[in-house]
Parts: C-alpha cells; sequence; structure tokens
C-alpha cells in the first residue's frame, strides 16, 4: 500500500520544467499537458499523447521530445495540427530557442474547441487550386465522368 501512495505521489509531482520544452509552452503552462492550470492532476490530450510517446523516460526527470513527429499530429482531433496550435508546424523548434510565431495566436492542443485561424487565400493559392480543379475536371470529363 505504501509503495501505491509513492507512486501516486509522484504522479501527482508538478513538472515545472516541461513548458519549457515545448514551443511557446510558456503561454498555458502546465495546463498545455494538464487538466488543470496548475498542472499535477489528470492530463489532457495533447499530455496523454506526450506521456505515452514522447518523453525520453516515464519519470520526473523525463524531457519531451518535441520534434516533427509530435509536431505533426493532432492531440485533439480538431484538423490542426499540435505544431500548428502551437505555431512551431514543422517542430524545428528547440528549447532555448526564441518563441516560434506569434505567442498571441497559440492555441490549444488538447482542445477540440480551439485551433488557430486559417490562413488568408492568397491570389496564388486561388490561382493555382482553380489550374488544380480544372485539370481534374478535365480529367474526368476525357473519362467520360
Amino acid at each position: 500500500a505504501l509503495a501505491g501512495l509513492a507512486l501516486d505521489a509522484e504522479r501527482a509531482e508538478a513538472r515545472p520544467h516541461r513548458p519549457g520544452q515545448i514551443p511557446n509552452g510558456s503561454v498555458n503552462r502546465c495546463a498545455n499537458c494538464h487538466n488543470s492550470p496548475s498542472g499535477g492532476d489528470a492530463r489532457n490530450l495533447f499530455g496523454q499523447m506526450v506521456e505515452a510517446s514522447f518523453l525520453t523516460e516515464r519519470s520526473f526527470n523525463g524531457n519531451v521530445l518535441w520534434g516533427p513527429e509530435l509536431a505533426g499530429l493532432d492531440a485533439d482531433g480538431d484538423g490542426a495540427t499540435n505544431g500548428q496550435e502551437l505555431q512551431d508546424s514543422d517542430g524545428t523548434w528547440k528549447p532555448g530557442d526564441p518563441a516560434p510565431g506569434d505567442p498571441a495566436k497559440v492555441t490549444k492542443p488538447w482542445d477540440p474547441t480551439s485551433k488557430p485561424e486559417p490562413p488568408p487565400v492568397t491570389a496564388v493559392a486561388a490561382t493555382t487550386w482553380a489550374r488544380v480543379k480544372a485539370a481534374v475536371q478535365a480529367i474526368l470529363e476525357r473519362c467520360g465522368k
């Protein structure tokens, strides 16, 4: 029983070093991974993803393995990647680097109701998309569809 209490105490201990191991982690601090803004409680969807697969070791000393793989996933299923939500779409930020993107535009990678605004459609993007649509339509017409 005492061993179980010790294990629960270790799990409940906050890991104040971890917000600094994800891009713009200071924006939401412990709430990046925990249900409570003060941390130490159950993990949210992003925290569960980090804990399951993106720590150097599963202990108090484990560090977050931020990079292209974690950045490219979508913990909360809202269609925006973790990297997009934390302003590091490519997952190239490293601890000690300046905050990427605009910290004011950081959204919550654990909350499916919180996601970044879609980028504006540019004239180039609209023109390119129009060309793609026309090419696909021509192919379909040739196939009799």
